[in-house]
């Protein structure tokens, strides 16, 4: 095999994360027959097509270019941190921080992690996004997230987990019900009622199978993929809902109130983690994030 370069591995990082290799030279100001050159002489190397070329003048990556793909984000990534050890004191913290979060936790982790990272590391880039933990997660193993945020009883045993905090079922009520007002639940004093619940995948799944091990099977009358529509539908009496991470207000969208009340008779316990691949130490500003998300 011919010798690879870290310039390669960049430049075909660049093209799988935007698509086309037009855009992609644009991102790393080069010309786009300098990348296409990098590309192919990768390739070439490695004597596997990573990319396949489309009409539309898409690219998209072969089984092998997303196997590489991973590999090398990981391989570029311990190069930038060996870089910032040595230009950079102990304490200052440069680069990306790539974090996926679920619909559900987003609101919970990630504003509070934006701001502390804006006072404590101001050179670090917070890039996030949002999605269920079955996409988080894929793309933590491709190498496209360093961390992702999701529940444990989502998180995929091939992936390393961080322990940020353990979590309750909570169940959601208008806030005129009257199980509003008690310190706590069983599951049988509400089961007989409609359930309204997140569709998220593997949400309502997860959520199902936790009342059917107490015995019981919820009547599921709406599902949503919006937390705030089905808040607004709880506080209007069409239903309960059940949530493991209750935000700090009971205000819904438009006004209404909803409250929540732990559940008691459960039986799996739940916590929030942060999944990373593993396969490597992670970086200094990954580490500082679970630092920074331990205990929220």
């Amino acid at each position: 095999m011919q010798d690879v370069t870290l310039r390669q591995m960049q430049y075909f990082v660049a093209v799988v994360d935007h698509g086309s290799v037009t855009a992609a030279a644009k991102a790393q100001h080069i010309s786009q027959g300098a990348l296409s050159t990098a590309v192919g002489q990768l390739e070439k190397a490695l004597d596997a097509d990573l990319l396949i070329r489309t009409r539309s003048k898409r690219v998209v990556p072969t089984p092998h270019g997303y196997l590489f793909a991973a590999h090398a984000r990981r391989v570029l990534d311990s190069v930038g941190e060996a870089l910032d050890v040595v230009a950079d004191s102990v304490s200052t913290l440069t680069g990306v921080l790539r974090v996926g979060c679920s619909f559900t936790l987003s609101p919970r982790l990630m504003p509070e992690l934006i701001s502390r990272f804006d006072r404590e590391y101001p050179d670090v880039e917070v890039d996030f996004s949002e999605g269920s933990a079955h996409d988080i997660q894929e793309q933590v193993r491709l190498g496209r997230l360093d961390l992702g945020l999701v529940y444990s009883l989502q998180a995929d045993d091939d992936l390393r987990q961080d322990h940020l905090a353990d979590v309750r079922l909570h169940l959601a009520v208008p806030a005129a019900h009257p199980l509003a007002a008690r310190a706590s639940v069983d599951v049988a004093d509400f089961i007989d009622q409609d359930a309204i619940l997140l569709n998220v995948p593997p949400t309502v799944e997860r959520l199902t199978e936790q009342l059917r091990a107490t015995g019981h099977t919820p009547r599921i009358r709406y599902t949503s993929g919006n937390i705030q529509t089905i808040y607004s539908l709880v506080a209007r009496g069409y239903g309960y809902s059940l949530i493991n991470s209750p935000p700090a207000t009971n205000d819904t969208y438009d006004g209404l109130e909803v409250r929540f009340v732990p559940i008691r008779d459960t039986v799996e316990t739940n916590s929030i983690v942060a999944v990373t691949a593993g396969h490597h130490p992670a970086p200094r500003r990954v580490r500082a994030a679970i630092e920074v998300l331990t205990g929220i």
